[in-house]
Parts: structure tokens; C-alpha cells; sequence
């Protein structure tokens, strides 16, 4: 049964059945934030571009971040964006520097664990592709670690190649083995870099993220919805989708990304769920013991 966003606002597990039911059906596709690796150690947007900056242990100047906008924060960084080495090592430096032993750390992060019950099921149904917003690699090392394949597209015309889970990374791909050495990937944080993203928004991965939509629903967990680029391109699906469900999928947001961002949520199509961050993995592990039920 489908509520009206008011109905899930005031209980927001009246959306596990309609959840349950895509996975159940392999209907959907999971969109990931940074708000999913948050426990490993890996740092706070504010807390990155600081690091990015050289002032990571400057707490007034983090605290000052935590006033400013997203597009703001990635203002800052175009200052040290120069599309070379140095900066993709500063980057890597400043996303990992308080990562350890996985194993370790697995033990702190319910939510990593929820999702990837998510995208580990059989007869039950279970989520194929993630697009993840994220740059670590800590979900490919966890699935990897259960004994899974990963197909890790890193270029909206790679390959999609047999694999257990395929995992997009749309705005770029830094893994904690990365060596300056290594080729140099695309990162997509200083606000040049977003403007560039933005100019093609009829090709490349936002293509490839509207097309996404047309057969499948959506289920984004982690992201805030302060960034409007996605907004943009759900928008654009809605457009062209038809059909009787009533949402083109559920987005979980945090009681403060709520209040900001509902409405535009439900206006791209999308049905936002409010919960408490702890609660989110309740949530979703719900979600996979409902796609059990006939």
C-alpha cells in the first residue's frame, strides 16, 4: 500500500512494505552518500574541505565551514583544484587519514552493514547497481572481504562487466591504495568542478543517473539533498516517466535534511523518509526482511 508523504513523515516505517516490495521485485537502485561510510573514520564534508586546505585541526575555522553552503565549501577548494597530482594526493590524504584496519572498524558502522544486506540477497531479491556520490572504496573492500565480485565503473563509458554488485562512482573514484603514480582520477568536490558537471548534464553520468529511473525506482541513502545537481536530473526523469506508482522512489533523510529539503524532494518524484540517523539501518534492515513476505 502506497501512503502520502505526510502518512510516512508521521511513521516512516509505513514505507518498508513499498521498499520491500522493489527489492522484492529487483526494482530499484541505491544511491549512496557520504552519510553511509560516517563511522570509519572517514571525515565530515566541513572536516574534508579543512583537511583539503591545510586547517583539518583548526576547530574555529571547521566550525566556521559548518555556516557555509555546499556550493560555498566547494568555492574554497577551487583555489587548491588544479586538476593535477598534487591535488588528487590531497584528497586522498585528507579522505583516509583517520581509516584503519577494516575489519577493525566494520564493528562501527551498522549502516555499511545494512546496505549491504541490501545488495546480498537471492531468492529474496537484492539491489545490482549502486550509484554512490562518495570517493572511498570502503564498500567495494567490505563486499569484497564477504567473497563477492564488484564491477567498479569509474567512467560513465566503462564497462559494465559480470559481477555480484556494480558500483558507480559519479563523482569520482579515490581508493585508499591509491599512489600518486596511479592514474589520475576525476574529482568532482571544488565548485569548478561541480560547474563543469553541471554543463553536461544531457550526457555523461547524469545521463546515465536520469536513464536509470526509467526501470528502476530509487533508494538514496546518505545524501542531504543540499546538493541540487541530483535534484536536477530526478527532475528531469519524473518528466518522462509515466506510470502507477506513485513515487520514482525513497529518499532517508536526517530530521535537519528534512526540513530543508522535503519539498524539493517530493517535487523531483521522490518520497522522503524522515528518520533519525541511528534509525536508519532499522530501516533498511526492515526493508530487506519485508522482501522476504509473498
Amino acid at each position: 500500500m502506497i501512503h502520502s508523504a505526510t502518512d510516512y513523515e508521521a511513521d516512516p516505517f509505513l514505507a518498508v512494505p513499498a521498499v520491500g516490495a522493489l527489492l522484492r521485485d529487483g526494482c530499484v537502485n541505491l544511491f549512496l552518500g557520504a552519510g553511509v561510510s560516517a563511522g570509519f573514520g572517514l571525515p565530515r564534508w566541513t572536516v574534508l574541505v579543512a583537511r583539503i586546505l591545510g586547517k583539518g585541526d583548526d576547530a574555529a575555522f571547521i566550525a566556521e565551514l559548518g555556516t557555509k553552503s555546499d556550493k560555498q565549501l566547494g568555492m574554497l577548494v577551487d583555489a587548491v583544484d588544479n586538476g593535477k597530482v598534487e591535488y588528487a594526493e590531497r584528497v586522498h590524504s585528507a579522505l583516509y587519514r583517520d581509516v584503519d584496519n577494516l575489519l577493525e572498524q566494520l564493528q562501527r558502522s551498522p549502516l555499511l552493514l545494512a546496505v549491504v544486506a541490501l545488495l546480498t540477497g537471492t531468492s529474496r531479491g537484492r539491489i545490482h547497481h549502486v550509484f554512490t556520490y562518495n570517493y572511498d572504496n570502503l564498500l567495494e573492500q567490505y563486499l569484497q572481504m564477504l567473497g563477492y565480485s564488484v564491477c567498479v565503473r569509474t567512467g560513465p563509458t566503462d564497462f559494465s562487466s559480470k559481477s555480484d554488485v556494480e558500483v558507480n562512482h559519479v563523482h569520482g573514484f579515490l581508493p585508499q591504495s591509491w599512489k600518486s603514480s596511479d592514474k589520475l582520477p576525476e574529482i568532482i568536490l571544488s565548485e569548478r568542478s561541480y560547474r563543469d558537471r553541471r554543463s553536461g548534464i544531457d550526457s555523461g553520468w547524469s545521463s546515465q543517473v536520469e536513464h536509470s529511473l526509467y526501470s528502476k525506482a530509487a533508494l538514496l541513502i546518505g545524501l542531504s539533498g543540499d546538493d541540487g545537481a541530483p535534484l536536477d536530473i530526478f527532475n528531469r526523469a519524473k518528466k518522462q516517466i509515466i506510470r502507477s506508482a506513485d513515487y520514482n522512489g525513497y529518499w532517508l533523510l536526517s530530521p535537519d535534511a528534512f526540513a530543508r529539503n522535503a519539498g524539493a524532494v517530493i517535487d523531483v518524484g521522490l518520497c522522503p523518509i524522515r528518520l533519525e540517523k541511528e534509525r536508519f539501518p532499522s530501516f533498511v534492515f526492515a526493508v530487506c526482511q519485508n522482501a522476504l513476505l509473498k
